[in-house]
């Protein structure tokens, strides 16, 4: 059994580091996914569960039905208050005695969905429990039907605690065919959160764009692509052009292309990305998109440009007297000179 040590939502870590970047002599364009840094705003409702045990849940079988379905209405009322406090490893038990009790009944249907609802998101704020704990009760609710008489919002949250949940696991070794239902789900939390005032744009951009990245992990390069596409026309309305937060989405359009082997249209992104680092001062972003383009050079058959690009690189690390960077990036460019010699082109 495999757990997980973090506390509230998933993080999506960004794919950098140095050497990651030096794999790219080989290995193409490095997908990056800030998704805490681009359009998703937090989804209401899905703050951290806090510490302590200040709430108490029955570790009993109810005595009849009547207490039965005040147990579970008690407890959404404490799992939906942020200030509440209580154990996570409790309160999964006693949910695991309520489902019991509901069995297989139709007339305790609409219980259930909220039981199995409470599961996964209980799963998925707390340290230190297992995947499969709150993904096989939201795979029992999809199954039974997600309830469209529930209210919207709570639909959405099962929608997308599915998903991160589905994401999280998809990283593990041998799980690679979750990242296409982590997918599915951020789209149908998409959707939902389209219909809702309580819903910014960036809100609903943030969610498409984890899809999209759930999509490129799962080979549906194609779709990835056109949501992404999507994503960037929403948010240069709403931030202009230059910003940002952009920057993410811009590259991960180009590792779309990069995966759909249209070398030829990837620069532009790039070079977007470049110049949002310089507008921001950010060198460490100028020069990862000096490195990419010089990848990206040599790949398309360019040798001089990909050098040129290096240097440049190298250059503006130089005056910076950014020595943990120029160290890499001499490294890579005695990788590229290596290359070139010996006529080793992807």
């Amino acid at each position: 059994m495999i757990g997980r040590d973090r506390a509230g939502a998933n993080v999506m870590q960004p794919a950098a580091s140095a050497r990651s970047d030096r794999r790219f002599l080989a290995g193409g364009i490095r997908f990056v996914l800030l998704l805490s840094a681009f359009l998703f705003g937090t989804v209401p409702g899905t703050h951290a569960m806090t510490a302590g045990a200040n709430v108490e849940f029955e570790q009993v079988s109810p005595h009849n039905d009547e207490v039965f379905v005040e147990r579970v209405a008690d407890m959404r009322r404490h799992l939906d208050d942020p200030d509440a406090r209580f154990s996570a490893s409790e309160a999964m038990q006693a949910l695991r005695v309520l489902r019991s009790y509901a069995g297989e009944r139709e007339d305790l249907l609409g219980q259930r969905r909220e039981i199995l609802s409470m599961m996964g998101r209980i799963v998925n704020r707390a340290p230190l429990m297992e995947f499969e704990d709150g993904l096989k009760p939201l795979g029992e609710l999809m199954e039974i039907g997600i309830g469209e008489d529930r209210p919207p919002q709570r639909r959405l949250y099962d929608h997308f605690t599915y998903a991160e949940l589905a994401s999280g696991y998809a990283t593990l070794p041998g799980n690679n065919a979750w990242h296409s239902l982590a997918a599915d789900q951020y789209g149908a939390a998409a959707a939902i959160a389209d219909t809702l005032a309580t819903f910014s744009e960036d809100q609903s951009a943030g969610l498409r764009q984890s899809q999209a990245y759930e999509l490129h992990e799962a080979g549906r390069h194609e779709e990835a692509l056109a949501i992404n596409r999507s994503v960037l026309a929403i948010g240069e309305r709403l931030h202009g052009p230059t910003a940002s937060v952009l920057a993410s989405v811009l590259t991960n359009i180009a590792q779309n292309l990069h995966a759909l082997e249209r070398r030829e249209n990837i620069e532009p992104y790039l070079i977007r990305v470049q110049e949002i680092g310089e507008n921001d001062k950010d060198l460490d972003r100028v020069q990862d998109m000096l490195f990419q383009r010089g990848v990206l050079a040599y790949e398309r058959g360019n040798p001089e440009k990909a050098r040129a690009l290096m240097l440049e690189r190298i250059a503006r690390l130089e005056e910076a007297d950014d020595q943990e960077h120029l160290a890499e990036a001499r490294i890579d460019y005695e990788e590229l000179e290596r290359r070139i010699r010996v006529g080793d082109r992807p």
